[in-house]
């Protein structure tokens, strides 16, 4: 599989160095308000806050570094299964331009994270677990279902390395499903954070606690607006469509060229079967004639 994935969906990409301290990580999960935070966090000023919507907005696309990194916390690259030698430099790689990081896939490394930057400070973004878990769900059935998940990965580098993450890392990190153990993991997401981090460096946060108990933690002026308000369910793959339909387009002419070249060497293949078989006939006809 590796050698088909470096020759046939291969994706570059170029590492990064650190530019900048890395100064607030969110790390709670996904629909946990972290697309409102990211929003928040870039209007009280950090320089560049790195989202989940990054991972397909970016040209190339993320999904392979973050894959390799799954690879290597949960996949035969462990030196113990459930452990990994994840280092700051790996993950400066990804993002060392960024003063801040939220939503996933930071939050699947949260552990890891911690320990790479042992300075910044944490937000444990959450919400009721009922409520994220319906959230959770009503953005990634789509996402993993039909033609787009079982199809047209096979047909486009992008789309394959986006697959690839979700079975590789996003569902390794809820032990095999997230339908049957999302709740039970992510409250024990939330148990780990509240464990590794300092109580003067965390700082736990709800959708609805909006702008003040943020900016005491980072010791920031209350902004002059309202705080950013989330986006919604169909807001998300309204947006995820929007910045893949490129890659879909790619997919299905590349689905339609293979349709294509697979039905010209058929017709290739029956022709010249025909042909030798018309031979054998002509000459077995010949042969009966003069006999």
């Amino acid at each position: 599989m590796n050698t088909l994935e470096s020759w046939l969906y291969h994706t570059p990409y170029e590492p990064q160095t650190r530019t900048k301290p890395m100064r607030v990580m969110a790390l709670g999960f996904s629909r946990s308000g972290s697309e409102s935070l990211s929003r928040a966090l870039r209007i009280l000023g950090y320089d560049h806050v790195f989202h989940g919507f990054e991972m397909f907005t970016r040209t190339p696309t993320l999904w392979r570094p973050w894959t390799l990194l799954g690879r290597r916390k949960w996949g035969t690259a462990s030196t113990v299964t459930g452990s990994s030698d994840l280092e700051r430099s790996d993950f400066d790689a990804l993002f060392g331009n960024c003063e801040a990081i939220t939503d996933q896939p930071g939050a699947l490394f949260a552990p890891e994270l911690i320990k790479a930057y042992p300075e910044a400070k944490v937000i444990l973004n959450h919400r009721n677990v009922d409520d994220w878990y319906c959230s959770f769900g009503s953005v990634i059935r789509p996402l993993t279902s039909g033609t787009l998940w079982h199809v047209l990965p096979w047909f486009q580098a992008d789309l394959y390395w986006q697959r690839r993450f979700v079975t590789e890392a996003q569902e390794q990190f809820f032990r095999g499903s997230w339908a049957r153990h999302g709740k039970w993991v992510y409250e024990e997401h939330n148990a780990v954070i509240r464990g590794m981090v300092p109580r003067e460096q965390l700082l736990e946060w709800t959708p609805g606690d909006g702008w003040e108990p943020i900016c005491r933690f980072l010791e920031k002026d209350i902004p002059d607006e309202e705080f950013p308000s989330g986006n919604t369910p169909a807001h998300m793959l309204e947006s995820y469509q929007n910045n893949v339909v490129r890659v879909i387009q790619t997919a299905w002419r590349n689905v339609g060229l293979t349709v294509v070249g697979i039905a010209g060497l058929l017709y290739a293949m029956g022709w010249q079967w025909g042909w030798e078989c018309g031979l054998d006939v002509r000459a077995f006809m010949g042969y009966s004639i003069s006999f």
